[in-house]
């Protein structure tokens, strides 16, 4: 019986043959080849599935073609598919940096434990360098899920990709193993991915995931490590009206608003109730 590969590349992908072929060849040049390739399409109905069949003869690649549910269902699917140990999750207009970067990884993981490893990110269009150096950097700004190599039990133990964050799923998943103190996270300073910047999450906000955003780094006791807490909180807050105002997940967004008018030393009391109010009125405005 065949070892398991030690990486599974979850790809999901949708029309994506104008970038695949490139996004393909940068895992078949890699000096590392323990490896396994999951593929996710979304029903493409331009030339994917003829590249992926051809691109099937030199990589080992999974192929699952069906509807879905948005991105984070089609990682999901992926997920349930995988047998390696470490999971590492891009798009089909992606590109790993160069062919060097699973060795690196690999050789990274053998010399000290650690449950998440990640590295940077640089934007193909605008040539932009996303180094996410800090803890507080990830808990405020995020992390490009291109950029991260997740070790496969974190999915068993946390659970996979809430689909209800449509476009910020991945970094919800992020900031919960950020803020689990069983786990053990690690940024090394490589280039990991030159990553498409034309995506679906590109052109989007999630305001349902940042309505909660703070909530969440409150309830881990995570805020002190966030300097930028009160910008956190604001922007939490204003997400919460932009959902009230536009009739989407009005329940949820009342749930958190309500919980940032409770928190102590978060906010001063007449700036709290002004903005309750303003929800409020705002609620009342856009249901009529």
């Amino acid at each position: 019986m065949p070892d398991k590969p030690f990486f599974s590349i979850i790809i999901p992908v949708f029309n994506s043959a104008a970038t695949l072929s490139a996004a393909l060849d940068s895992i078949l040049n890699q000096t590392f080849g323990s490896y396994e390739v999951i593929i996710i399409d979304g029903l493409s109905t331009d030339d994917t599935s003829s590249i992926i069949s051809d691109y099937a003869k030199r990589l080992p690649i999974q192929y699952l073609s069906g509807p879905d549910n948005g991105i984070y269902d089609a990682m999901n699917k992926g997920i349930r598919l995988a047998e390696g140990n470490w999971l590492y999750f891009m798009g089909g207009d992606d590109m790993l940096f160069d062919k060097g970067v699973l060795q690196i990884i690999h050789q990274q993981l053998n010399n000290e434990f650690c449950d998440l490893i990640y590295g940077n990110v640089i934007g193909q269009l605008s040539n932009t360098k996303y180094a996410y150096n800090t803890v507080e950097k990830v808990l405020t700004e995020g992390l490009h899920h291109q950029s991260g190599f997740y070790k496969r039990s974190l999915f068993n133990e946390l659970g996979i990709y809430d689909n209800s964050f449509k476009i910020a799923a991945d970094y919800h998943f992020t900031l919960k193993v950020f803020t689990g103190k069983l786990y053990q996270t690690r940024y090394i300073d490589i280039n990991i991915c030159n990553y498409g910047e034309s995506g679906f999450s590109s052109r989007n906000y999630d305001y349902k995931f940042y309505s909660y955003h703070y909530k969440f780094l409150s309830k881990s006791n995570a805020v002190k490590q966030t300097p930028a807490y009160q910008k956190c909180l604001d922007d939490s807050v204003y997400c919460c009206l932009y959902l009230a105002m536009n009739k989407t997940d009005i329940l949820f967004a009342w749930q958190n608003l309500l919980f940032y008018l409770f928190q102590k030393n978060a906010l001063t009391f007449n700036y709290k109730v002004k903005k309750v109010f303003q929800m409020l009125r705002w609620s009342l405005l856009s249901s009529k």
